[in-house]
C-alpha cells in the first residue's frame, strides 16, 4: 500500500510541475535589437517555419515547434554567444510571445494573456 501512495504522490508532483511549465507558444517572435551591424545568427531546435527579417535590428519570426529554441550568433568582431529561449518563455498559454535580446544581456518578453504581460529577464547570452 506503501508503494501506491508513493506513485500516487510521485505523480501528482509530476503533473503539477507539468502544469506549470511554459506552453509553447504557435508563434515566437525573437529579436535581437542594438547589436553590431554584421550579426549573423542560426537557429536551432525547431521544425517550424522560420522567418528572417533584417534592417537595424535582427528579428526571427517561429510559426509551430517554439518551445526549446536555441540562437547560436557570431558578431563581425568574432565573439559568440548562445541564447535558449524555452527557459524564457512565460508561463501559461499564450499564442504569441515576442522576446527583443539585447546586447546588454537583457531580455524583454511580451505576451498576451488576459492582457498585455511584459517581463525583464537577466543574464541571457552565454558567451561562447
Amino acid at each position: 500500500m506503501k508503494i501506491v501512495k508513493r506513485l500516487s504522490l510521485a505523480s501528482l508532483i509530476l503533473l503539477a510541475l507539468v502544469g506549470r511549465a511554459a506552453a509553447e507558444p504557435a508563434k515566437l517572435t525573437v529579436d535581437f535589437g542594438f547589436f553590431p551591424k554584421g550579426t549573423a545568427c542560426q537557429v536551432f531546435n525547431t521544425t517550424g517555419k522560420v522567418s528572417l527579417r533584417t534592417g537595424r535590428e535582427i528579428e526571427y519570426t517561429i510559426k509551430g515547434d517554439t518551445g526549446n529554441v536555441v540562437f547560436r550568433c557570431t558578431q563581425p568582431d568574432g565573439r559568440s554567444f548562445e541564447v535558449a529561449i524555452g527557459a524564457l518563455l512565460p508561463q501559461g498559454n499564450p499564442s504569441l510571445v515576442a522576446i527583443q535580446i539585447n546586447q546588454d544581456d537583457h531580455a524583454h518578453i511580451l505576451w498576451d494573456q488576459g492582457g498585455l504581460r511584459r517581463s525583464t529577464v537577466a543574464g541571457v547570452l552565454k558567451w561562447k
